[in-house]
C-alpha cells in the first residue's frame, strides 16, 4: 500500500535535510514489508508467547519551549532512551513544540539521535497550528503532510490531521472523513488498524466537534487502536471496537512508551509499557495494558440494534433495543454537551429502564432548557468490563419562526471570510474558493467565483465600494472588482495573511493596512505599492485600527504598538501582558485582536485577559475591564458605545467608551470565539462558536430569540446581515441564510 513522503524542503539545514529524506526511504520502505534501520516486517506469526516485531516507541507533548531549558533536557533523556532500544518507528501524537517558533523546532530536532530522526512518524497538536505565522509551511517543510498513512508489522497506521489553523480545538469535517474512508478502504480485510491523533475521542473527551462522524466510521473497519495525547495524564478507554490509550506528557513526566505486538493466551495483542525516568534519573518500566488486534472487537456487540427518538412535549422519549444475546450492565443517555469547546465534559447522564428482558431500555432526557433547532444526544450501552458502545443521534425542535431558510455548501470552512457593501456578498474559504453572490431568502445567487489561495481573514471593501481586498496564506493582499471577481492587482506580502486588512486613510490618500509573519505593512489601496514595511513585531492575526494619524497593531511579543501612519515608525508601545517567556508573551497578548478606535479617540486593544483603552498620542492607560475580548470583533454603536463580546465569560455587554463601564451584561450560554456580531433594527444578531445564535437587544440587553443553528462544525466567522437576511459561515464549508424579521 502505497504511503505519503514528506517533500524535500527547499531550505533547510543540512541535517534537517537529511532527516527527511532518510525519512521519505524510511516510510516507502515500511509501505512494502520493511523498516529501514530496524526489524523486517514479520510476514507471518512468531512462537506462541514470543514478540512479532523489535516494537514500535510511542511519545506526545513534548511542546518544547526555548525558554525552559529542562523541559528540553528531559525529551532528550526520552529520545537517548528510545534510541537505545534501536526501534522500527516512533510515533509522536502531537504538540511537538509550544508555538511552533523555528528556534522551538531546532532545539527539539536537537534533542533527537541522529540514527533515530528518519524513524518519527509525527501528527500535529494544537500548539503545532494554533499560533502558527506560516500556516503550516513550517510544519509541511519538516514533517510532511498532516494526514498520511503508512504499513508496519502487519498493522496499518493513519496519522488524522482536524486542526483548524488558528483555532484551539478541532474538526474533520466531511473532506477529511472522505480522506479516511478513501485510505481505509484501501486496506486488505483482517489487517489491524491504529489510529494516531493528538486528540483522545469518545468518553468525556470534546476536543472535536464532530467526533460522532469519527465513531461512526470505525463500525465498518478493523480499527483496534487509537493512540491520543492532549490531555497530559494516561488515559485508557475500551469502546466502540477501539482501545484507546492517551500518553502522559513527555514536556512533564519524561515518559515514552514501548509498544510490542506479541501472541497471547487470546490471540494477538500490542502489549504497552511505560518508561518514565525515575528520580535516579534510570529507567522505570511499568506494564499499561494489552491491546487485542485479533479476535472480537472491544464492544462492538454492545451497539444497539435500534434507537428510537421521540422529540415531542418537553422531553425527548430515548427507547434503545438491543440483540438478544448481549448483556448489558448499564444503558444510559445524555443530550450530547454541545457547548462544551475542546474540554472534558463528565456530563449528564441518565440511565435508561430495562423492560424487564434486558432487551429494551427507555427514558426522558429535559428539552426545557434548549432552543429551537438541531440538537444531538447520545446513548452508551456497557458492558460488565466497563468497556461500552456510545452512539450520536441527531434530532430537531421545531422552529416555528423559520427562522433558517436555507444551507448552501462552498466547499471549505468558512473561518472568517464574509464582507458586504449593499445588497452584494463576498464569502472566501479557507481552500481559497471566493464567490460574489446576492442572497434572498431562498438561497445565493451567485454572480462569480474566483481561487485564491486559503483565507482565513475577513475581507474588506474599499469606501467607495469598487475595490474588495481579500487576505491570503499563500502570502498575497488579493485586490478584486467586487462586480466581477476580476483581481485589480496583487500584492507579495511575502508571509501568509492571515488576519483582516484594515482599508484607511492617510493624508487623503486610500491605504490599505495588513500584517504578514512578523511585519506590519500598508499598501497604497489603488496600485499595491508598498507605502512602508516594519519587522520583527511578532506574528499578529488580528485586524488593525488607525485614526489617519497613527496605525495601531497588536504582536506576537505582547505589545501593542502606535506606528506614524505615513512613515511606520514606532510612536510608542504597550504592553498587554507580565508574562516573560516568548511563548506566554504571544498567548497572553494582543495576538489575534481587532483593535478600535473609540469616539473618544481611545484605542481600545484586548487580550485573554484584559481590554484596554489607551491614550491615542502616548499609549498610557485610561481604563482596563477583566474579559476575553480578543477575539470576537467588538462593534461601535450608533450613539459612541461599543458592543463587546467575552468568550471567556460567554457574554455580550454595551460598554461606555469613556469609562469601560458595562451599561448591561448578558450571557449567551455559550463562548462566541471569533465570531462577534452584525447589526439589525437595533437588535445584535450573535453566532457563538459552537452553533447557538443569540439575538440581543441593544437598548435593554434582553434576549429576544436563540436558534442552534449547527451541531457538529464550529462557527468561527464573523456574520454579515444584507436586508433582512443574517449570513452566517461554519467549518463544515456552509453559509446559512438566516431571517432576522
Amino acid at each position: 500500500m502505497p504511503s505519503l513522503p514528506a517533500p524535500e524542503p527547499a531550505c533547510l539545514p543540512l541535517d534537517r535535510r537529511r532527516l527527511l529524506g532518510l525519512g521519505v526511504g524510511a516510510v516507502a520502505a515500511a509501505a512494502t514489508g520493511a523498516v529501514a534501520g530496524g526489524s523486517p516486517a514479520v510476514a507471518g506469526p512468531p512462537v506462541p508467547g514470543g514478540p512479532w516485531s523489535a516494537g514500535f516507541a510511542l511519545l506526545g507533548d513534548t511542546q518544547i519551549d526555548v525558554d525552559l531549558p529542562e523541559r528540553t533536557e528531559g525529551v532528550r533523556w526520552t529520545y537517548e532512551q528510545i534510541a537505545a532500544r534501536n526501534p522500527s518507528i516512533v510515533c509522536h501524537v502531537g504538540d511537538i513544540v509550544e508555538h511552533g517558533s523555528v528556534a522551538e523546532y531546532d532545539t527539539y530536532f536537537g534533542t533527537i539521535p541522529v540514527a533515530l530522526r528518519p524513524k518519527i512518524r509525527h501528527v500535529p497538536g494544537n500548539h503545532d497550528w494554533r499560533w502558527d505565522s506560516t500556516a503550516g509551511e513550517r510544519y509541511g517543510k519538516l514533517f510532511g503532510p498532516s494526514r498520511y498513512s503508512f504499513d508496519f508489522d502487519g498493522l496499518h497506521f493513519v496519522a488524522l490531521d482536524p486542526s483548524h489553523l488558528l483555532q484551539e480545538p478541532g474538526g474533520f469535517g466531511e473532506s477529511g472523513i472522505r480522506w479516511l474512508t478513501r485510505d481505509l478502504d484501501r486496506v486488505a480485510p483482517g489487517v489491524p488498524i491504529i489510529l494516531l491523533c493528538h486528540f483522545p475521542f469518545g468518553g468525556d473527551n470534546y476536543y472535536v466537534s464532530d467526533q460522532e462522524r469519527l465513531l461512526e466510521l470505525l463500525d465498518r473497519y478493523n480499527v483496534r487502536a487509537v493512540f491520543a495525547g492532549h490531555v497530559h495524564a494516561e488515559q485508557v478507554q475500551r469502546f466502540n471496537g477501539v482501545t484507546q490509550l492517551a500518553v502522559d506528557d513527555t514536556r512533564g513526566s519524561a515518559i515514552y512508551y514501548w509498544v510490542q505486538r506479541t501472541v497471547g493466551p487470546d490471540g494477538q495483542v500490542l502489549k504497552v509499557t511505560a518508561v518514565q525516568r525515575g528520580a535516579d534519573g534510570s529507567a522505570e518500566s511499568r506494564e499499561v495494558l494489552d491491546i487485542p488486534v485479533s479476535g472480537p472487537r472491544t464492544a462492538i456487540a454492545q451497539r444497539p440494534q435500534a434507537v428510537s427518538l421521540d422529540p415531542a412535549g418537553a422531553a425527548l422519549g430515548v427507547s434503545v433495543r438491543l440483540a438478544p444475546h448481549v448483556r448489558a450492565a448499564n444503558v444510559k443517555a445524555q443530550l450530547y454537551p454541545q457547548h462544551t469547546y475542546g474540554l472534558k465534559d463528565a456530563g449528564q447522564w441518565r440511565n435508561l429502564a430495562s423492560d424487564g428482558a434486558g432487551r429494551r431500555f427507555s427514558g426522558g432526557l429535559d428539552l426545557t432548557s434548549l432552543p429551537p433547532g438541531e440538537h444531538r444526544m447520545t446513548v452508551r450501552v456497557t458492558d460488565a468490563d466497563g468497556a461500552w458502545y456510545e452512539q450520536t443521534r441527531t434530532f430537531d425542535l421545531p422552529d416555528t419562526a423559520r427562522r433558517l431558510r436555507w444551507s448552501e455548501q462552498l466547499g471549505a470552512p468558512v473561518q472568517a471570510g464574509l464582507a458586504v457593501r449593499d445588497d452584494l456578498l463576498v464569502a472566501a474559504t479557507t481552500d481559497g474558493t471566493v464567490i460574489g453572490a446576492r442572497p434572498t431568502r431562498r438561497g445565493l445567487s451567485r454572480r462569480w467565483r474566483e481561487r485564491l489561495g486559503p483565507v482565513h481573514g475577513r475581507p474588506a471593501f474599499a469606501p467607495d465600494g469598487r475595490t474588495v481586498y481579500v487576505p491570503s496564506d499563500d502570502h498575497r493582499l488579493y485586490a478584486l472588482d467586487p462586480a466581477t471577481g476580476r483581481r485589480r492587482f496583487t500584492h507579495d506580502a511575502g508571509a501568509p495573511v492571515l488576519g483582516s486588512p484594515l482599508v484607511t486613510t492617510v493624508d487623503g490618500r486610500t491605504v490599505v493596512v495588513l500584517s504578514a509573519g512578523e511585519t506590519r505593512q500598508v499598501i497604497d489601496a489603488r496600485t499595491g505599492g508598498t507605502v512602508w514595511n516594519v519587522a520583527g513585531k511578532g506574528m499578529f492575526a488580528g485586524r488593525a485600527a488607525s485614526d489617519d494619524t497613527r496605525v495601531y497593531a497588536g504582536a506576537g511579543d505582547g505589545n501593542v504598538y502606535a506606528h506614524d501612519a505615513r512613515t511606520g515608525a514606532v510612536l510608542w508601545s504597550f504592553s498587554t501582558t507580565t508574562r516573560t517567556t516568548a511563548y506566554s508573551r504571544l498567548i497572553y497578548g494582543p495576538w489575534a485582536d481587532n483593535l478600535e478606535v473609540l469616539p473618544n479617540g481611545l484605542v481600545l486593544v484586548s487580550t485573554v485577559t484584559s481590554a484596554y483603552a489607551l491614550d491615542p498620542g502616548t499609549g498610557e492607560l485610561r481604563w482596563s475591564v477583566a474579559g476575553s475580548y480578543i477575539y470576537a470583533p467588538k462593534l461601535l454603536l450608533d450613539n459612541g458605545d461599543v458592543a463587546m463580546f467575552d468568550d471567556g465569560g460567554r457574554t455580550a455587554s454595551r460598554v461606555d467608551p469613556a469609562t469601560g463601564q458595562a451599561r448591561w451584561t448578558t450571557g449567551l450560554g455559550a463562548r462566541p470565539v471569533s465570531t462577534g456580531a452584525a447589526i439589525h433594527d437595533g437588535v445584535a444578531w450573535i453566532p457563538t462558536t459552537t452553533g447557538l445564535v443569540v439575538a440581543v437587544d441593544l437598548t435593554t440587553g434582553s434576549v429576544r430569540t436563540r436558534l442552534q443553528l449547527t451541531t457538529s462544525a464550529y462557527c468561527y466567522s464573523p456574520p454579515v446581515v444584507i436586508g433582512d437576511m443574517l449570513m452566517v459561515g461554519d467549518q463544515d464549508g456552509f453559509l446559512h441564510g438566516i431571517a432576522v424579521n
